[in-house]
């Protein structure tokens, strides 16, 4: 019995060690509703990878996250589409989330002080996020019905919705030039407000506020977005692809070069790769190359992706080096997103999807 209690406390001591020397921090969540051995994973989403998963007992449970630097996160509850996500910040000090099932988007979070003006923020902006909340409903169960019409109806009231949280976000960042929360939200509203916007937002952000790493980032945009037209000459990159080799796009010249920007996540991206593979085997022997660029942050999601894709042609990660910035300098700001270019170089057409793809590609090749 002794040497039992003796090697528990070997064990506990050994783990108490560890914990230190990474110095974790410690997410708590009391949540109701759920049954026992309910998984939760912690994700980081500047790496967009999971951390941490762990599982609900006694409506509770516990998770951990070596303290870094502040990076967005979240949790996701469950498993499948009726699984619940909660978006927090993951800072230097521990978390306690208390919700309960079916409103875990709208769990109260108590964390640091960047978690504090999220959550503040959050309860401003509460009544347009419920009817964002209904408005999604409502779509998915019309389009489960099969009513495509209504759908499109229901979609016209969705981006009013979205315009209109927008407009409330810039509101906030320019009455709050001296929070990080503005310089976090400027940066992720770079596709949804006109460059003059993002610019004058930019430059009220107070000068300390200027030096964060958020608003470095808008910064950065702002130097290299440009409003790319067609009719405009393709500005060569040079990107690596899955085996590390350098491709550059003047690799290319001669060729009719299809870019598309994509990620791994995305599954509007990865429903446009299955109409991309039947028209590259059309034209692959026509001097037709596609280059797909994708903007993730996980490289072996990407990899992994253009593998399940089947994916032969190039596929390149968008990686942020001095070569890279590709989506920010084609002014991309959704995707997917494509821009079509001539063997000269020009831009001749942007945002071709499905059967305009098709359409496009038969009047070029005749096929």
């Amino acid at each position: 019995m002794r040497k039992v209690i003796i090697y528990s406390c070997i064990i506990l001591l050994t783990l108490s060690a560890f914990k230190n020397k990474e110095d974790r921090i410690k997410i708590t969540g009391n949540i109701t509703g759920y049954p026992d051995s309910t998984m939760v994973v912690l994700m980081n989403f500047e790496i967009n990878k999971g951390i941490d998963t762990t599982y609900i007992v006694d409506n509770k449970f516990h998770c951990s996250a070596i303290n870094s630097k502040t990076v967005p996160g979240g949790i996701f509850i469950g498993e499948g589409r009726k699984s619940e996500y909660l978006f927090l910040f993951l800072e230097d000090v521990d978390i306690v989330i208390e919700g309960k099932k079916g409103e875990i988007k709208y769990a109260k979070v108590e964390g640091g002080e960047l978690q504090k003006q999220n959550s503040d923020y959050l309860k401003t902006v509460l009544p347009l996020e419920l009817q964002m909340d209904s408005i999604q409903k409502e779509l998915r169960s019309t389009m489960e019905a099969g009513d495509m019409e209504k759908a499109k109806s229901i979609s016209k009231q969705q981006t009013k919705i979205i315009k209109k949280r927008i407009a409330f976000g810039a509101r906030y960042i320019e009455n709050n030039p001296n929070k990080l929360y503005s310089a976090f939200m400027l940066k992720g509203f770079t596709g949804g407000l006109p460059k003059s916007e993002i610019r004058s937002l930019y430059e009220n952000l107070s000068p300390n506020i200027k030096q964060s790493e958020y608003a470095k980032s808008t910064a950065k945009w702002l130097e290299l977005n440009k409003q790319v037209k067609v009719g405009d000459m393709a500005e060569n990159f040079e990107l690596k692809d899955t085996k590390g080799n350098k491709v550059s796009l003047k690799d290319f010249e001669g060729k009719f070069i299809l870019l598309e920007f994509w990620k791994a996540g995305c599954p509007g991206c990865r429903t446009a790769n299955k109409t991309l593979v039947s028209e590259y085997e059309k034209y692959k022997n026509k001097d037709f190359i596609i280059l797909n660029i994708s903007s993730d942050k996980n490289e072996n999601h990407w990899k992994r992706a253009t593998k399940e894709d089947s994916i032969s042609w190039p596929s390149l990660l968008d990686n942020g080096s001095k070569e890279g910035n590709v989506g920010i300098r084609y002014g991309v700001t959704l995707i997917p997103t494509s821009i079509l270019i001539a063997p000269s170089g020009r831009i001749i057409a942007k945002d071709l999807k499905g059967e305009k793809l098709e359409e496009a590609l038969k009047r070029i090749f005749g096929v």
